[in-house]
């Protein structure tokens, strides 16, 4: 409320400084480009020393009513030089604007500083708002879902909670941060969660050692900076600029691929077909039509930004409201960011502050929801007599088998998160002193209090209790985290120029402090539901020594020294070196220090000699060593903790023991990489485009080994084991096919592809990871990790046929058929892998007057899934407990129980339309109250074309483990083991957009 308040009284102030100017007369004209005389349409036209403008139609005319012919307009446009016009007494005034080469420089964001593009030496990619991805965005990281080769942007189906998963550059790591660290306006550690994608000017990515190595241990995975929206002020125009702009827009959205099980008919017709029996209830359900709905996604954004010569700002708040397609999910939040820059000093000070807030109030609800729904006996009533004790829903009694409706009904899982990020940052120029140093100094703090809640009420058979083994008697979680994180940092910048060698240099002191604490509490056994979370100590487990409490608190470190020189003779010649000194409090007491480097260089061959019909063509290579932190604290030390209670002559006593080992050598991951690439403009820069090849080692792998008792107190120990390579090959194209007076048509494609490779492995030859669950595998791993060998590789048995008994038949190692206990590890083999070979993305982008529209196409390719749906509930001996999918028909003849094997992995390669969007602009009478409205509709993951069988065949980067029986996730291989999809993924989503973008 007092958000909303405060935003209401904003907008009343800023309107009422809108000027109220009389207007009598009319000019009107047309803006064209100064070389080619092209029309410019969407050139900003404004009153000088007012907030009266309009801007030019699709063909570079304007109308404007002004209070004299005495005037001055001040014309302004990207990428052409603002112009101040008198009027001179004419009512037709034609404007001829220049293109602004400085301002056409593209100048991208990279660690402690700017470059312009064309000088840098490393791996790079920016994207401009303006070329950000369309339609129902969720996470700030979907904006540029491909728009930059080797950034894979995956998102977790229809999931309104989840982050999507963010890869780049494949994987570069074991148990350590597998994802780019984020910088927010210099804030180190930002979340993409919690931004506003509103509020986001650009995005820069910066993927090779050369351009993150500045970061030190946070950068080894890539580095992802974000710059937000500032306020502006027009040079051309002494006078306060102020603008209001409004975007909102509503989405439906559907489950784009659901599971194909069994109706109630198909149900007992497959008995009869199969020979199988079945426990016929009589009924005839629809478990997912009863716990799905139509999702929607309402979002509001207002903005208020000005300024003058010396104090810019920009206001914005932002309301979303999603509902998920699982009932009784969604959330809601609230967004404010105040950006203030303030120049003081004869402009020698510069002092800008940055402000966020977030509030989200999430209901999670539960994944496992769809699972049951699919697989809960369709001649099952929702609700039946005789149940009483489960609230009246039906259960059918079995091992892994609950009413979907009922665990939706009869459990809650909410939480609550409030966030604030504040930074500011104070730059001072001592070019009287020495010219071009100037010296910054920036401080950070984030806070983060999150709170979630998980009630399951007496009725809930599912997780009804502290105990699983009876029905229930009601439980209670209740968890609490905050998390303050502080950054400061000082830095000291140098530039000059001697003749044609320019110098630009960069020094600096890093110190961040990160503290993380919270609490937990369980109990159940309650008297009554109607407490629910809200007090804990009516938990009677307390009083039998099964309610657990607990509480931490972790505490690290960072502080590091760095450097920065970029060389430029005579923009032909190319230099860049950096080096960072860095230590963490989470490594052990011999190895807390480290060092991190990197060196580049490029040429500009068209600075050198003509090459026809290239503007640009630069060569350029680099090399670096970037660290990679410990995934948590005290990973190096000797570790107690609590080991629940024993009832000790008549008493319940609280134990103790280790949990880790100490290992005072354990030491950072060290990424060693380096990367060649090709940059080219050509055709009047209408054909632009980047080549590159990288290569990246990281040496000393963390990794939880195991190790024996005794002489070790505990049976694992974190270790550095051994090494990961990882190669491979981008490309990216972009092309001006149409660029005249009416249409303007931009397309461009990204190619990438990587490779992993385990290149040695000290503490032994193969490891097993991911087991495929319950009932009946959870001792069947599905993933291999082998020295010498391609990380991702599912593995198991090779399918023959089907047995003449209906019996699962087998190849072994000679190519003999043999049934499956006849099997051994030696006859298993590489049945496919979960990464990818490679990558691609195709954008179009084409303005025709006042229409637009935009077309994303995105493929992957060559990756394979392991499919646990299938490998479930597609044999039809499983009906007798479950319903089954639509497969099962086609196997009708299998009488065996599932056995994992080559049957069950599909080639997921994948082409998906990913977005669409049309909009028009809608042309205006000339006013000073409206400059812009455009309507839009877009529509997202609109159709894939794969042969995968399952939900979704997009990449599953990391694998939880299997939950069953009512259990949380566990005995997933984590990012070693991509290319499983579980039974408790949420269904993907296909999405419609409508939305309004208005400026005042």
């Amino acid at each position: 409320m007092i958000v909303q308040v405060g935003l209401a009284a904003l907008l009343i102030f800023a309107v009422g400084n809108v000027t109220a100017t009389a207007q009598n007369v009319e000019v009107s004209g047309t803006v064209t480009d100064a070389e080619d005389g092209s029309s410019l349409p969407g050139v900003n036209i404004i009153l000088q020393g007012t907030s009266t403008g309009t801007s030019t139609n699709a063909d570079g005319f304007y109308s404007l009513r002004v209070p004299s012919l005495q005037d001055t307009l001040v014309v302004s446009f990207v990428g052409y030089i603002t112009q101040q016009v008198p009027i001179n007494g004419r009512s037709t005034v034609d404007i001829s604007l220049s293109p602004d080469v400085q301002q056409l420089e593209d100048v991208v964001v990279v660690g402690y500083g700017t470059q312009e593009k064309r000088q840098i030496t490393g791996s790079v990619s920016s994207v401009q708002s303006e070329d950000f991805v369309s339609g129902n965005i969720n996470n700030a990281s979907e904006l540029i879902q491909g728009k930059v080769p080797g950034l894979t942007i995956s998102s977790a189906g229809g999931d309104p909670n989840s982050s999507p998963t963010i890869r780049l550059r494949g994987v570069t790591t074991f148990s350590a941060n597998q994802e780019p660290l984020v910088v927010v306006d210099g804030t180190i550690g930002g979340n993409l969660n919690n931004l506003d994608p509103n509020d986001i000017a650009s995005i820069d990515v910066l993927k090779d050692a050369s351009a993150s190595a500045i970061y030190g241990t946070r950068g080894a995975a890539g580095v992802i900076v974000v710059t937000t929206k500032k306020g502006k002020y027009n040079a051309g125009d002494p006078g306060e600029a102020f603008s209001i702009s409004y975007n909102g827009y509503f989405t439906a959205e559907t489950i784009e691929n659901k599971l194909d099980v069994l109706s109630a008919a198909e149900f007992r017709e497959l008995s009869q077909v199969s020979g199988q029996s079945i426990n016929d209830l009589g009924g005839s359900s629809d478990y997912f039509d009863e716990v799905s709905q139509l999702g929607t996604n309402n979002v509001h954004n207002l903005a208020l930004s000005g300024g003058n010569q010396y104090t810019q700002y920009r206001i914005s708040g932002n309301f979303r409201d999603r509902r998920g397609i699982q009932k009784g999910t969604g959330f809601e939040q609230i967004n404010g960011r105040l950006n203030l820059t303030q120049s003081a000093l004869d402009d020698k000070l510069d002092i800008t502050f940055n402000l966020g807030v977030t509030n989200r109030e999430s209901d999670f609800g539960f994944g496992e929801v769809f699972r049951y729904a699919a697989t809960m006996n369709p001649t099952a009533p929702v609700t039946s007599d005789g149940f009483d004790n489960t609230g009246g829903y039906t259960e059918i009694g079995a091992f892994d088998i609950f009413n979907p409706v009922a665990i939706q009904n009869t459990a809650s899982n909410t939480g609550e998160e409030n966030i604030l990020n504040a930074s500011v940052n104070a730059t001072y120029d001592f070019d009287d002193l020495v010219p071009g140093l100037s010296g910054s100094a920036f401080y950070s703090l984030e806070t983060n209090n999150n709170t979630n809640n998980q009630f399951y009420s007496q009725e809930n058979k599912w997780r009804g209790g502290a105990t699983q083994s009876s029905l229930g008697t009601g439980e209670a979680q209740r968890y609490a985290n905050s998390i303050k994180a502080q950054l400061f940092e000082a830095t000291a910048n140098y530039v000059t120029s001697i003749d044609e060698l320019n110098l630009e240099s960069v020094a600096g002191y890093s110190y961040s402090d990160f503290e993380q604490e919270g609490t937990s509490a369980i109990g159940g056994d309650f008297i009554t539901d109607a407490i629910g979370t809200f007090n804990l100590g009516f938990a009677q487990d307390f009083n039998q020594g099964e309610g657990t409490v607990g509480s931490y608190r972790n505490t690290n470190k960072i502080i590091g020294f760095f450097g920065r020189v970029n060389l430029n003779w005579d923009n032909a010649y190319f230099l860049n070196a950096s080096i960072r000194r860095e230590g963490s409090t989470r490594f052990g007491e011999n190895e807390k220090w480290g060092n991190f480097w990197a060196l580049g260089g490029g040429l500009d061959v068209t600075s050198l000699i003509d090459v026809p019909e290239f503007s640009q063509l630069k060569v350029r290579g680099s090399y670096g060593v970037t660290g990679q932190d410990a995934p948590f604290n005290g990973i190096s030390k000797l570790r107690f903790a609590p080991q629940g209670n024993f009832f000790v002559n008549g008493d319940f006593v609280q134990s103790f023991g280790p949990v880790s080992n100490a290992n005072p050598d354990l030491k950072w991951e060290e990424n060693r990489e380096w990367n060649v690439g090709i940059d080219f403009e050509a055709l009047d820069a209408r054909l632009s485009g980047t080549f590159e090849y990288y290569q990246k080692t990281t040496q000393d792998l963390l990794f939880e080994v195991q190790v024996p008792v005794p002489p070790n107190l505990f049976p694992t120990t974190w270790q550095n084991i051994g090494e990961l390579q990882n190669k491979g090959f981008e490309a990216q194209l972009d092309y001006a096919v149409l660029q005249d007076q009416n249409v303007r048509w931009n397309t461009g494609i990204t190619f990438s592809t990587f490779n992993t490779k385990l290149t040695e492995y000290t503490t032994g030859d193969e490891i097993f990871v991911s087991n495929a669950g319950s009932p009946g595998l959870n001792s069947t791993p599905l993933v291999r990790i082998k020295e010498g060998e391609e990380i991702g590789q599912i593995w198991g048995p090779r399918f023959a046929e089907i047995g003449p008994n209906g019996e699962w038949l087998f190849f072994d190692a000679d190519g003999n058929k043999v049934t499956n206990d006849q099997i051994t590890r030696e006859d298993e083999t590489v049945l496919g892998n979960g990464l990818p070979d490679f990558s691609m993305s195709w954008t179009n982008q084409v303005n025709y007057k006042n229409f637009d529209a935009s077309v994303f196409v995105r493929g992957v390719f060559g990756h394979d899934m392991a499919n646990m749906y299938r490998l479930f509930y597609e044999p039809p001996s499983s009906i007798g407990t479950w319903n089954v999918i639509q497969s099962a028909f086609d196997v009708t003849e299998l009488t065996s129980a599932p056995v994992f094997s080559s049957y069950f992995v599909e080639d997921a390669s994948f082409i998906r339309l990913q977005n669409a969007t049309i909009g028009y602009t809608v042309p205006l009478p000339n006013t000073d109250q409206i400059r812009n409205l455009r309507l839009y509709v877009s529509g997202n993951n609109l159709f894939t074309i794969t042969g995968y069988d399952g939900i979704d065949p997009d990449v599953n980067y990391i694998d939880p483990g299997p939950s069953d029986n009512g259990g949380v996730p566990g005995g997933g291989g984590g990012a070693l083991a991509p290319g499983i999809e579980r039974r408790n993924n949420w269904f993907t989503t296909r999405s419609f957009t409508f939305g309004v973008q208005l400026d005042f």
